[in-house]
């Protein structure tokens, strides 16, 4: 059963149009790739179906009902959330009251609160031993654990990750992308946008983005053993 539907969705920048009319489904409980390459129009697609940017036309729906256009403090609260691109902790803040800030919209559910934190500390136990850390002073490889811990601490349905490794080391790309299948099976569904073909090991299906739009979709496995079409809009191999 799809938990989120997209169709025909166009977005926009003033006059410059990014997304031209994109359908996609996500099923609930599977891990979805979104690849393609600089420009291909992937941050804007999970940037509008957080609620960052409003649609100029089209439809996004979510466990049965549209979305496209809403708040996106609501859409966090019914349990869509985003981790953007870039890590964006608060240097400033300790590891733990980091993971604190993504509970804001469930921070009445205590027990579900605690019970999250210790799995966030059990994915990454670099974040348990560092707790009191400024974030700040954490590698990049650490800020993006933590960003991935304080989305969950939201308490999700659906998580959507943005470049999850982006400056990361091959050895720390593969080690979060590990954490990701442990999330998803743990019962939360992803969608995890990328330029490293590597993820397609661990997805269950892929989209693959040109210029706004949907050029590919089909199995993660169907695309990482298709040499064309990998080397057509990926370049490189998985």
């Amino acid at each position: 059963m799809a938990l989120l539907e997209v169709r025909d969705l166009r977005v926009g920048y003033g006059a410059i149009p990014v997304l031209q009319g994109i359908d996609f489904d996500v099923e609930e409980g599977k891990t979805t790739v979104l690849l393609g390459l600089n420009g291909a129009g992937k941050t804007t697609t999970v940037a509008t179906i957080a609620g960052l940017l409003k649609p100029t036309a089209g439809s996004i729906t979510f466990d049965g009902n549209r979305i496209d256009g809403k708040d996106t403090a609501m859409l966090v609260e019914v349990g869509l959330t985003l981790v953007p691109e870039g890590r964006r902790v608060f240097p400033a803040l300790t590891v733990e009251q980091n993971l604190r800030l993504g509970t804001w919209t469930k921070r009445k559910r205590k027990a579900e609160i605690a019970a999250t934190q210790e799995r966030v500390f059990e994915y990454f136990p670099i974040l348990a031993e560092r707790r009191l850390q400024l974030a700040g002073t954490l590698s990049g490889g650490q800020q993006q654990m933590l960003a991935i811990g304080r989305g969950l601490m939201s308490l999700p349905r659906l998580m959507l990750i943005d470049e999850a490794s982006l400056g990361l080391s091959p050895a720390l790309a593969k080690t979060v992308f590990q954490i990701v299948d442990r999330i998803n099976e743990d019962g939360t569904t992803v969608i995890i946008v990328e330029q490293n073909v590597g993820v397609l090991r661990h997805a269950d299906a892929a989209l693959v983005m040109e210029k706004g739009e949907i050029v590919y979709q089909g199995s993660g496995d169907e695309l990482r053993r298709g040499d064309e079409l990998r080397t057509t809009y990926l370049g490189g191999s998985a």
